[in-house]
């Protein structure tokens, strides 16, 4: 049995070939952001594709309605109402599923990665902007079909305008594009200083900050450090509403490790409500890394097969 399982997330796409339940083939790509979303999964679809498959899982950093693969929109990604399943089924006469990228991570980590042994429990996904999943009884919960979208919770009233178009959106504060502005804001105040030399000529993103600081740079450690605890003070209401076994972390991001989870866990120990009367929920890093959501979506599409 081969199914291709895809993760098109604001700013990259991720593919993986999965033959026989095994991971064969994985490829990343740099999105294409003038691309129409169906042309980008098709794009990603085909450079995996080695002779003839079953089935396509996709997952989709936006609001997917999963009922019929469409997605309704997104702030990170092109198209409105666009009905992927419908075309992508007619350009490859294969059966595919679509679903919200952090489903579908959250799908792959629950059943083979971090959140492994847990029945409740949340997946917050950290890249170019903030997603998540809900994970109750083992099973994904959708809500109406958009559940998890906490990245555009306010948290600040007149704050940063957001992707969205709304403004003081959690994510203006914790993700890679706020990691990457508080860089350039650094840079742009002291062409000369450290975090400037560091990155020379290199494109200041929230990963290569997250690397500067990893290899020692002081004020990029401070930027990161300041991001963590922003993603802790959201997590923290986030456990106060659900009050999950385990919270898992993915994303391109939240990936990283400890350089971003580390201060966020210690305000959650600080912060949460109840404070030292209650005991913390387990908080790890995606054990599959950046291709849960396309190991989950490639998941999603073996269960399409199972069903028909």
């Amino acid at each position: 049995m081969t199914v291709i399982g895809v993760d098109i997330g604001g700013s990259k796409s991720l593919a993986v070939r999965v033959d026989d339940g095994d991971v064969a083939t994985e490829e990343r790509s740099k999105l294409d952001r003038s691309m129409s979303i169906v042309d980008a999964v098709a794009l990603a679809v085909d450079k995996v594709s080695d002779g003839p498959l079953e089935a396509i899982g996709v997952g989709v950093a936006g609001l997917v309605r999963a009922a019929d693969g469409v997605l309704v929109w997104g702030p990170h990604v092109s198209g409105i109402d666009v009905p992927i399943k419908a075309i992508l089924e007619q350009r490859y006469g294969v059966p595919v599923v679509v679903d919200n990228d952090a489903n579908t991570a959250a799908l792959a980590e629950f059943r083979t990665g971090a959140g492994i042994g847990y029945r409740d429990g949340l997946l917050v996904t950290l890249g170019t902007g903030i997603g998540g999943a809900i994970v109750i009884g083992g099973e994904i919960y959708r809500g109406g079909s958009f559940a998890g979208e906490w990245g555009h919770a306010r948290i600040e009233e007149g704050g940063l305008l957001c992707d969205c178009g709304k403004r003081g959106c959690w994510e203006t504060r914790a993700s890679g594009p706020a990691l990457a502005r508080l860089g350039r804001e650094v840079i742009a105040a002291n062409p000369g200083g450290s975090l400037a030399t560091r990155l020379g000529q290199d494109e200041v993103t929230g990963e290569s900050i997250v690397s500067a600081a990893d290899a020692g740079e002081e004020t990029a450690r401070a930027l990161v450090a300041e991001v963590g605890r922003a993603f802790g003070n959201g997590l923290s209401d986030l456990i106060s509403i659900f009050d999950p076994e385990i919270v898992v972390i993915g994303g391109g991001l939240g990936s990283v490790g400890e350089s971003i989870v580390g201060p966020a866990r210690r305000v959650v120990v600080d912060s949460i409500h109840g404070g030292n009367l209650r005991v913390p929920p387990s908080i790890h890093v995606a054990a599959l890394g950046q291709a849960a959501g396309a190991i989950g979506a490639a998941m999603l599409a073996k269960e399409l097969l199972h069903v028909r």
